[in-house]
Parts: structure tokens; C-alpha cells; sequence
């Protein structure tokens, strides 16, 4: 894309937000696009450009508000935001407040990042404290891994945009503790964060009740209330969240004609009696490991 066509993207999908060019230069600037997840909007830019700033005029000619999340793909971006001046690397985040001036620098250097235009008033809907503003997010965070799944489409689909907005506030909440379930304003949205840290869990075949209590910050009481109401246990979502991952190992093998050592995924996957797995496998899938691997194959084959 020239400038000007980038610009009009920014302008009628992001607001009233000014780009400058770097002086002196015709070729192109960069890449502008546009999907839906979650019932909100992402574009996926790349850009080489000077900066991009909020104005003050900018914001009083902008009739809906929104917290864009800035997710940093590659290169980097400088942003002055509520007071902070934050380099975001890739791997980075940061939430940026539309009703707040901002300036996000480039310098000419090549940069691509996601925005996620998230509405301002459904994320701060119901809470106490609003989530901070300005403040970058290391790519080491332990929410990280759970962000780009929700981003890329992997996992739940649009069916809970709530979940979204609850994990955001969660994730860029004051105390800058991560990971706290009572963020989450239903019962749903918590119980699926619940069952999301098991998943990001499995490997670890010590991973126990109360190491997971830990890491959502309720008791062990709470915790089996949920999963009791639920119509489940803790072992039991472990077990099948487990399989699950060997389920998908075993389909990847297939499609690429492999026949891989099932004890070793079995292992890897967190469990420790093959006995157990074999029996709980069958139970799940009406198949064996080896029969489960065998169907995928032949499906392939026929198609």
C-alpha cells in the first residue's frame, strides 16, 4: 500500500489516529487487514512509517471509544500512552485507551503488530477497577500463550465474546497479578479459564488440584464446587484434557504418514501408568491408541 491508502485504512477502521511517512520516501509503506474474532474487530498491520499519533482533536471527532490491545508481531514500537513510554518487542503487548492521547513511533523501521479493537464501555462493564492502560506486557507472560490462542482462532469459537473481555481485565489488572479466576464475571467464563490452565498444564505429571488452585488464586473447596456443578472432577478434566493432546499428536502423525511411539506421547502428555491410559483412551474414543491412529490413517488414504 502507498501512504494515503494506509492512512484511510487506519482512519476508517481505527479512528481518528494520524500517521506521518518518513520524509522523502515513495515506496511503500505497508500492509492493512481486516477479520473478526470474538465478535470484535483485528487488524493485522505492517508498516514502515515515522509515527502515528492520537490528538486530542482526534479523540472529540471519534464517536465510539475503545481499548485497543496492541499485540507486537515483529520489529518494534515506541508508544507514549497515560503517563508511560513502553518499547513493545515481538511478543509484546500493551492496552491503549482511546479517550487518551498517544503517539506510537516507528522511526521508518519495518514493524507489524495486531490491534484488537475491543469497545471501551463492555470491558470495563461491572468492575471495580479498569484494566491499566500504557503499561507493556512482557511476551514472558504467563497469559501470553492463552492470548494467541484466543487471537488466532484456536480453541473455544465466537460463542462467549464475554470470555474475551473478562481475560483482558484479568490480564491487565492494577495488582499485576495474573491468573485470578474471580475476574471472570459468570460462572462460565471461570470455569472455562479453569479448564484452559489444565490444558497449559498437561505435560506436568505432578500437576495436582492444588497446584492449580495456586495458579487461579481459589481454594480447593471453590474449585471442586466448580467442577462438582459443572458435572465433572478435576482428575477427570485432566485426564480427558491429556488425552485430547495425544488425540491431536496421533492425527498430526496421520496426516503425515508417521507412525509415532504412543507410550512416548502417552508420556509426554503427563501420564505415568500406560494401563490407565490405554483403558481411559478407549473409554474416550471408543478405540484403541494404535486403532484411533489406524482410522485417521485410512480416512486419509480414502480421501
Amino acid at each position: 500500500m502507498c501512504f494515503d491508502e494506509w492512512n484511510s485504512c487506519i482512519l476508517n477502521n481505527c479512528g481518528h489516529y494520524y500517521s506521518k511517512p518518513v520524509k522523502n520516501t515513495r515506496k511503500p509503506v505497508g500492509i492493512f487487514s481486516l477479520r473478526r474474532r470474538h465478535g470484535v474487530d483485528i487488524a493485522d498491520m505492517q508498516c514502515e512509517i515515522d509515527q502515528i499519533e492520537r490528538l486530542r482533536a482526534g479523540i472529540r471527532r471519534d464517536d465510539h471509544e475503545y481499548l485497543f490491545l496492541l499485540m507486537q508481531k515483529s520489529g518494534e514500537m515506541r508508544v507514549a500512552h497515560n503517563g508511560r513510554e513502553e518499547v513493545l518487542m515481538a511478543g509484546d503487548s500493551l492496552l491503549m485507551d482511546s479517550t487518551r492521547t498517544a503517539e506510537l513511533r516507528f522511526d521508518g523501521k519495518a514493524s507489524s503488530f495486531l490491534s484488537v479493537h475491543l469497545p471501551r464501555s463492555l470491558c470495563l462493564e461491572g468492575r471495580g477497577a479498569s484494566p491499566v492502560t500504557g503499561r507493556r506486557m512482557d511476551r514472558a507472560h504467563p497469559l501470553r500463550p492463552s492470548l494467541d490462542a484466543l487471537m488466532n482462532g484456536e480453541g473455544h469459537g465466537d460463542s462467549h465474546a464475554d470470555y474475551l473481555f473478562d481475560f483482558i481485565a484479568m490480564m491487565f489488572r492494577p495488582d499485576e497479578r495474573p491468573g485470578d479466576a474471580a475476574s471472570f464475571r459468570d460462572r462460565h467464563g471461570r470455569f472455562r479459564y479453569i479448564c484452559d490452565t489444565i490444558e497449559r498444564h498437561v505435560p506436568d505429571s505432578d500437576f495436582t488440584i492444588e497446584r492449580l488452585a495456586g495458579l487461579v488464586h481459589m481454594s480447593r473447596r471453590q474449585l471442586q464446587r466448580d467442577f462438582r456443578d459443572n458435572g465433572t472432577t478435576f482428575t477427570r478434566v485432566l485426564c480427558e484434557a491429556r488425552m485430547k493432546l495425544v488425540a491431536s499428536h496421533l492425527r498430526r502423525a496421520a496426516r503425515q504418514k508417521q507412525r509415532p511411539a504412543i507410550s512416548d506421547l502417552a508420556y509426554r502428555a503427563g501420564f505415568s501408568d500406560l494401563s490407565h491410559f490405554n483403558r481411559s483412551f478407549r473409554q474416550l474414543y471408543q478405540l484403541s491408541p494404535g486403532g484411533y491412529y489406524e482410522d485417521h490413517l485410512q480416512i486419509l488414504i480414502e480421501h
